[in-house]
Parts: C-alpha cells; sequence; structure tokens
C-alpha cells in the first residue's frame, strides 16, 4: 500500500475513534468525586430510598439489591428484601453484613455524615438527584452503567421519556386550570415552580396558584389560599386518609363547594422515580374531571 492510502486509512480510524469518543457518555462520579466507573459492574447494591429501589427494579436490576430502605414496598418483591436504612439514618451492621460494592444515596434526603462513612469504609457511593421529571429516565441511564444493565434501563428510560411526551402532546391545547397543590393538610403546605409536582401539573394544563412562594415548600395562610381562588385543589394524602377533612379546610372554596377536590396517589407523587408518570396521569385525568365539571379556566 502506497504512503498515500495508508495516512487516508490512518486518519479514517482517528476520526472514527474521536467521534465515537465524543459521544460516550461522561464517566460516572461518586459524590466525592471520584469516578464510580468504569469497573466492574456492582453486584450487590444497597437502595437508601424508596424511589432508588423503585429505579434499580426499573432499571432490570432488582436481582442485584441486597438491601433497601423501609418503606421500599414497590415492586412486592422488595418488601422481602432485607431493611438497611430508615429516616432515622443507616443501620450501619446490617449494611456492613451485606458487603456491598455500591450503594445509592439520595440527594436532600441521604445525611451526609452517612455518606462520608460510606466512603470510609470503602463502599462506592453514588447519589442520584431527581429534581425535574427528566431527571428520572437520565438516572435510570446511570444505574444501568452502575449495575452492568445497560440495555434494560436504557429501554426503560426511552419508554419513560416517550410517554410523557405523549402525555404532554395530549393535553397541550387544554385550557388552563388554576390548582392548589396540597402536600399536607395539617399543617397545610403547597410547593412552587421549581418542585416536579408543579411540573407534571404544568404538563397537564394546570397553573400552581403558589407557583411565585419563595421556598419549594412552604405553608400559605388558609387568607392567602382564599385571596387566589383556585378552581381545584389536588392533594396526595396516604391512602386510607380520612378526606372528610376537605370540607374542613376548602369550604371557602369553589373547587371545595363544586367538588373538585381531587386526590393522587401519594406513592406516585412523592417518589421521585419512575411512578412520577403515573402522578402525572392522574394529574391529567382530574383536571379532565374539573374541566368537564365546568371548572373556570384561568381567572384574571
Amino acid at each position: 500500500m502506497s504512503p498515500v492510502p495508508r495516512l487516508a486509512l490512518a486518519l479514517a480510524v482517528c476520526c472514527l475513534a474521536i467521534g465515537a469518543s465524543a459521544q460516550s457518555p461522561p464517566p460516572l462520579r461518586e459524590s466525592d468525586g471520584r469516578t464510580a466507573l468504569p469497573g466492574t459492574p456492582a453486584a450487590r447494591v444497597v437502595s437508601l430510598a424508596p424511589s432508588l429501589t423503585e429505579l434499580v427494579y426499573a432499571a432490570g436490576a432488582g436481582d442485584k439489591l441486597a438491601g433497601v430502605s423501609a418503606f421500599s414496598d414497590f415492586p412486592p418483591a422488595a418488601a422481602r428484601l432485607p431493611k438497611i436504612a430508615d429516616a432515622g439514618g443507616i443501620a450501619w451492621e446490617p449494611l456492613i453484613a451485606t458487603q456491598p460494592d455500591l450503594v445509592l444515596a439520595w440527594k436532600g434526603g441521604t445525611r451526609q455524615a452517612d455518606i462520608e462513612r460510606l466512603h470510609a469504609l470503602g463502599i462506592k457511593v453514588f447519589v442520584v438527584d431527581i429534581s425535574r421529571f427528566a431527571d428520572v429516565p437520565r438516572a435510570l441511564r446511570d444505574i444501568g452503567r452502575l449495575v452492568g444493565r445497560v440495555d434494560s434501563a436504557e429501554h426503560a428510560a426511552a419508554l419513560l421519556s416517550q410517554e410523557m411526551k405523549r402525555l404532554v402532546e395530549q393535553y397541550a391545547a387544554r385550557l388552563p386550570v388554576t390548582v392548589f397543590l396540597e402536600i399536607s393538610a395539617k399543617p397545610l403546605m403547597t410547593v412552587n415552580r421549581d418542585h416536579v409536582l408543579s411540573e407534571l401539573l404544568a404538563a397537564c394544563g394546570g397553573i400552581n396558584v403558589f407557583a411565585d412562594a419563595p421556598s419549594l415548600v412552604s405553608e400559605p395562610s388558609r387568607e392567602a389560599l382564599l385571596k387566589r381562588a383556585p378552581v381545584a385543589v389536588l392533594h396526595a394524602r396516604p391512602t386510607g386518609t380520612n378526606l372528610a377533612m376537605d370540607s374542613l379546610i376548602y369550604d371557602g372554596l369553589e373547587a371545595g363547594r363544586r367538588g373538585r377536590v381531587y386526590g393522587i396517589t401519594a406513592d406516585h407523587a412523592f417518589r421521585p422515580g419512575p411512578r412520577l408518570l403515573l402522578a402525572a396521569r392522574e394529574i391529567c385525568e382530574a383536571l379532565e374531571r374539573a374541566r368537564e365539571s365546568g371548572g373556570t379556566p384561568v381567572r384574571n
């Protein structure tokens, strides 16, 4: 082969390598900045939040879970796994006994002191941060890479994104409806525009009446709620909660008088994982009922 063809071939190979490198995802890193990948895919995983447990199962890696947090009950198989942590923190002896090679932590939920102790024990920690719906498919892909289930995680992530896109398109032309998002009844609490539930509400054509609240979670006064006069109310109380409190809280609102107080499943709404899609569907369906009942669109 003459020098010119050889040079052309070398350049072509080089360009292909550069292109492949440019398309490769960035390395995943531990919470302290150390690289978690590349390396052997994790074989024994501990999840420190129910939402993380659901993400691992959705990524097709439920068989790799060696331990989970309290209240990890979905899918049902998760309830049978050893409980390693709860709201009080990590149970260290049970955790060490599981010999995990990866611990999944929750940003904003797992205490920094616990993360630092895990590092001191030589256990890899990957912190999952979900503040928007788009973070869910990203987290699925990350977990798939960490545990060696890239294909199944990619399938789940792509399907989740497609279904959410379809939902947004379905409700894009609906009349907007003002909504109060109740995340607690006693005390009465709501969220602002930066919360993922507010994002899901907007996807369904809803407008959060406290979108401008200064903090992510706030306690509006009854007077402020009456002044903002939402057309509908959405709450996500745990299953079995006495819904008679609706009349005590919302009788002064048109939403209460006209029966436009709707419940969505708490586990769907408050576990930032794959079932946020189900929460979005429930929100969209509730707003449709509000519109069908004569719910007034946005008020000036």
